[in-house]
């Protein structure tokens, strides 16, 4: 690694800088944490210059990677894993996959309903509906096929769609956008991925800015 700690920008009650949190605790990458606070802010600086104004960001001296993807790559090559590590390209079968793109939308879909509720909207707003219809056809799949799709998995340390869905599932009840009470597969996953110390060392929680 670098000398300097590179400085990931992220919100600690974010699914997304999660799967960021998880890959470095788990690769031993130690990085500066910079929350940022203000999630409605439109300011590119607040991001970490991010045009997207989304976390997280991981800013290095030899450049700024943008979004979790980008972000866990960057951490692995700083680190030397110690097992294999897979990425969404190689999911190559349908199950795979769907499996990630199901995660992906889902987590997609988690944010436009909070940031509509920031904006005001209730849950039963016309606007949410189908976000919500997405949300729960998201888990119904994943109920079916989540298992199935690990199984397939060949031997690893770590798998970007087991980090992703964890993030997304236990994201649910934190941000109460939906429950696992009636998907007793996906509770299991959540409880087995959830006991590895790179889950139990990431919790969610709402960050908080100094006192004035």
């Amino acid at each position: 690694m670098t000398a300097q700690r590179p400085v990931l920008v992220a919100r600690s009650s974010s699914h997304f800088s999660r799967i960021a949190r998880i890959y470095a605790a788990e690769l031993g990458v130690e990085c500066v944490f910079e929350p940022v606070f203000d999630i409605k802010a439109t300011q590119a600086s607040v991001f970490a210059d991010n045009p997207l104004l989304r976390v997280p960001s991981l800013r290095t001296p030899e450049g700024t990677w943008f979004g979790s993807i980008g972000v866990c790559r960057e951490l692995a090559r700083r680190a030397t894993p110690r097992g294999r590590l897979l990425w969404p390209e190689d999911l190559s079968s349908a199950l795979g996959a769907n499996a990630h793109e199901v995660t992906l939308d889902a987590l997609g879909t988690g944010v436009t309903i909070i940031m509509a509720r920031v904006a005001g909207f209730t849950d039963d707003a016309p606007l949410l509906e189908k976000p919500f219809a997405r949300l729960h056809g998201a888990l119904d799949w994943l109920e079916a096929n989540l298992d199935a799709a690990i199984a397939s998995l060949p031997e690893r340390q770590l798998s970007f769609l087991e980090v992703s869905a964890f993030c997304f599932l236990t994201h649910l009840e934190f941000r109460q956008l939906g429950s696992l009470a009636s998907h007793p597969a996906l509770r299991a996953f959540c409880a087995a991925f959830g006991a590895k110390d790179c889950a139990r060392t990431t919790p969610y929680y709402f960050d908080k800015p100094p006192a004035a």
